[in-house]
């Protein structure tokens, strides 16, 4: 061996870490249910673990019904125990990385993105612009290897996933699997979360998935890399039980969007579906949402618009700029209409590169200011940031005409928004894509890949029609394939918060269920209602699906919280919140509509119950719902200082009928904080009871 080789292969010995006692099965399993295990633990750290029997006796029962197995293992302690814990793990074997992991919330396709180290908000380093060979970026997260050959394992809580869930699909065999579990156990008077854990094979033959009593992990994922864990193991006393209750479902599986359609079926189906609590009509929500935009007016020397952060500028699109105006220019009177022309005024005709994009952030002295990525690189701006305004503008130039105040828009904003327009043709033209961020003067594309773009679907599509031109639409269409085709395969979107990396994320999977449904409406084709369904299958992913039991002594638990309907924002930013950001979710409503699947319709009525859930006394609302122990566990955020919630939701009141009644079936299905039943039916005539249990009056739609 030639001297550089040996020091090559020595820094390679020294650049891997040591790991620690593994969960995989010491020889190959032949098609077992399951391996049932004990552990030790050394502090964080998995010390022992082998196959029940030694210092646990385990009682077995297994049912089956309408596919679904559900097993449950209770682990009787033989002896006294220290640092201990159990765990059941389901083996697969003829494993490939190639297939699909996911984790709700927390891991999509195993999370097998490029790794840096990056500062909140401050974007990729330098180097990564303008390069079309860049690989998905993220910070540090739970992760399955992108290296063949090196250890691959990922731990999370449950405190970590919007449903307690392991879900994957064995590509070459065309098999789909979900294990469901509960949050955890009761030990002591609270509840320890179980660990979701899965490791691969070095040569990634097998795979592991494991559930594990306590959940322990080795590192604790933090809102941006890790931290060191304060897992611990317990300790029993002869006698004592633990139980660990999974159903499994295998089906066959050939795409992942099959995948997740079963998922968005049964997720709910282990830990069962409580109903939301009825705490504030959508009436109430709006009025007070319209109160707090109203607070953020600001009027200088020389402009005075909304702005839609807890600062005197203008931020385009994304968390509110030039859309909590939608909500105000409803409300259709002479003032509210006043003010929005006057942001208009102000925001449309600055900040504008010659390719047409706007820059992120105008300040109120009129000028660029630069913050977040576009301080590492000048000259970007966030390509979600502009399909928000292309979109939002669209609808509201559309809500001004169906208004009969057509004769409000001036000239000079629609040419603004039309050059908008134009200037994504021209990049999708030249580039087939739209990147994560883009060079404002030249309209190039400043960092490639992602679905940051996915807004600038539906914004085109309206444009189309609005501006008479059909051009826009097919670019529209192309857009979508190429997105819908991209999430198909990898099973995630990203690239729509100007915060985090390229982790995936749940507002671009929002933003694509609304431009596909727009489509759908603009053209009538059966594809993209499909398509739509399976997007908004994978923004059920990201909302809580069950009541989380937070610790007794958090401001949330001793409120009674239901966190049920929060929307997490990325696998980076590990926090629910009241609502998708930014839009009212009225995609999930046009998709029950249009197939009578009352699934999408629970979905929205979770995330608009969520949404009361943050509203604090004082009338203001926080973003944070979060039983997560990366951020604010359990805690009343902020006091309400979030301008997207306010827009969220007074677009959820807007946008959505508190009860909707089909006189043909006869059917009634109930958004709003209320109660309604059918009382009386002849023909289409149906009379109804509605019962308001909340402590303020209701005006409903």
């Amino acid at each position: 061996m030639r001297k550089y080789d040996l020091l090559i292969g020595l820094a390679l010995l020294l650049a891997t870490p040591l790991c620690a006692q593994g969960w995989l099965p010491k020889q190959p399993t032949v098609n077992p249910p399951c391996r049932l295990l004990e552990c030790t633990y050394d502090k964080a750290q998995l010390k022992h673990c082998e196959d029940a029997g030694t210092d646990w006796q385990v009682d077995k029962q297994i049912t089956q019904q309408h596919g679904h197995t559900l097993y449950t293992f209770t682990f009787t302690a033989k002896r006294d125990l220290q640092s201990a814990g159990v765990a059941v793990s389901f083996d697969e074997n003829g494993w490939s990385s190639d297939n699909y992991v996911m984790i709700p919330a927390s891991v999509y396709n195993g999370n097998r993105q490029r790794i840096v180290n990056r500062e909140y908000a401050t974007g990729l380093d330098k180097t990564d612009y303008f390069r079309k060979d860049l690989a998905l970026t993220s910070n540090p997260i739970p992760q399955l290897s992108p290296e063949f050959g090196a250890v691959s394992r990922l731990e999370v809580l449950v405190n970590n996933t919007t449903t307690p869930a392991m879900v994957y699909l064995n590509r070459a065999k065309q098999k789909g699997t979900i294990l469901l579990t509960d949050q955890g156990i009761e030990w002591n008077g609270q509840i320890l979360d179980h660990g979701l854990i899965v490791e691969e094979s070095r040569d990634r033959s097998m795979a592991s998935f494991i559930i594990s009593a306590p959940g322990v992990r080795e590192k604790k994922p933090e809102f941006i890399g890790f931290s060191p864990s304060p897992d611990r193991g317990i300790n029993v006393k002869k006698g004592d039980q633990i139980t660990i209750r999974v159903t499994r479902i295998d089906f066959y599986c050939e795409e992942v969007p099959d995948l997740l359609a079963r998922f968005m079926e049964c997720r709910k189906s282990h830990t069962g579906d409580v109903k939301p609590r009825h705490l504030m009509p959508m009436s109430e929500v709006f009025d007070r949402m319209v109160k707090n935009i109203d607070e953020r007016y600001y009027q200088g020397s020389q402009w005075e618009y909304y702005c839609p952060e807890n600062a005197d500028w203008m931020s385009y699109g994304w968390i509110g700029g030039l859309m909590n105006t939608y909500p105000m220019l409803a409300l259709g009177d002479a003032e509210h209409e006043r003010r929005v022309q006057h942001t208009f005024d102000f925001a449309l005709p600055r900040a504008k590169g010659k390719s047409g994009y706007y820059y992120d952030v105008l300040g109120a002295d009129g000028k660029v200011l630069y913050r977040d990525a576009a301080v590492v690189q000048q000259g970007i701006g966030l390509t979600r940031r502009n399909a928000d305004v292309l979109y939002w503008m669209v609808k509201q130039f559309m809500l001004l005409e169906t208004q009969g105040k057509k004769d409000l828009i001036r000239p000079e904003w629609k040419e603004q928004i039309r050059l908008l327009a134009e200037a994504f043709v021209q990049t999708w033209r030249k580039h087939q894509t739209w990147g994560n961020y883009l060079d404002i003067e030249s309209g190039d594309i400043a960092v490639y890949n992602t679905t940051g773009g996915a807004m600038a679907v539906a914004g085109l599509t309206l444009a189309a029609r609005y501006f008479d031109c059909p051009a826009y639409l097919q670019i529209a269409r192309e857009a979508a394939t190429d997105y819908y085709t991209t999430f198909a395969l990898v099973g995630f979107t990203s690239g729509g918060c100007g915060d985090i990396l390229q982790n995936a994320d749940s507002e671009t999977a929002i933003a694509l269920t609304t431009s596909l449904i727009t489509l759908y409406e603009a053209t009538g084709e059966a594809s993209y209602l499909k398509q739509a369904k399976d997007l908004a299958n994978l923004c059920a992913t990201w909302t809580v699906s069950f009541p989380y039991r937070l610790p007794e002594d958090t401001p949330l638990a001793k409120l009674g919280a239901n966190l049920t309907g929060a929307v997490w924002a990325s696998t980076q930013n590990k926090h629910g919140a009241p609502g998708f950001c930014t839009q009212s979710g009225d995609a999930l409503f046009k998709i029950y509509r249009a197939t009578g699947d009352t699934l999408y319709a629970d979905l929205l009525r979770d995330v608009i119950h969520a949404h009361a859930e943050g509203i604090q006394p004082n009338g203001k609302i926080t973003e944070r719902l979060t039983y997560c122990d990366a951020d604010s566990r359990g805690g009343r955020g902020d006091g309400g200082k979030t301008g997207w919630n306010e827009t969220n939701g007074a677009l959820m009141a807007l946008e959505i009928p508190g009860i909707y009644v089909r006189t043909d079936l006869p059917e009634v299905y109930v958004f709003d904080h209320v109660n309604a039943e059918i009382v009386k039916q002849e023909g289409q005539f149906i009379r109804l009871k509605i019962s308001n249990p909340t402590n303020y009056d209701a005006s409903l739609s």
